[in-house]
């Protein structure tokens, strides 16, 4: 018998896409099973080899004959994946996904390039936000110690410089937090 024809790649399940790819599939039974495609004819090799170590083919039936352990079949390619429609679908889609970002990062370059004008008046919006809610902020650190320190004094014996119903004690239920930063109003212009 004759050995087996290896086609244009001169690998055992490696066949060479118009594209200029390499496609790699096994056979399990009568089933094949496409390992995936490549950009050179020797990765492919070594996807097939190490799908075949999988299962258990004897070393003839691999392309590299200098591979005796499955560690090593793994070591000149990656595990191979299977590939579904699914996946292959999922893929066209993360594509698609990718080229609408690229496509939306240029047009705004090419925006903030044509209208420098927007750009500054955008940058001022954010930078007196920023100021804003810092002088915010501080107000209520300042009025919060303020009703703290009047009920401190009370509570020592003292007399309050507040009446019964002055809305500064109102001002000791202030929610402030100590974990922000000054940074966290910069995430507000992003």
């Amino acid at each position: 018998m004759p050995p087996r024809r290896r086609g244009s790649s001169r690998y055992r399940g490696v066949r060479e896409r118009p594209s200029g790819a390499y496609y790699v599939e096994i056979r399990s039974g009568d089933v094949r099973l496409g390992l995936g495609t490549f950009e050179t004819a020797h990765e492919a090799a070594g996807a097939y080899d190490a799908a075949a170590w999988r299962l258990e083919r004897p070393r003839a039936q691999m392309n590299f004959h200098d591979v005796y352990t499955r560690e090593q079949a793994q070591a000149v390619a990656p595990p191979p994946r299977l590939i579904t429609n699914q996946d292959q679908e999922e893929h066209r889609r993360r594509q698609r996904r990718l080229l609408i970002v690229e496509e939306d990062e240029r047009a705004m370059a090419e925006w903030r390039q044509r209208h420098p004008e927007d750009v500054a008046d955008e940058n001022a919006f954010w930078a007196e936000r920023t100021a804003r809610r810092g002088t915010e902020r501080a107000d209520r650190h300042r009025r919060k110690a303020l009703a703290i320190s009047q009920c401190n004094l009370v509570n020592a014996g003292g007399k309050s410089s507040f009446s019964s119903d002055d809305d500064h004690w109102d001002d000791v239920w202030l929610v402030i937090s100590d974990n922000t930063s000054e940074d966290d109003d910069e995430d507000d212009s992003k």
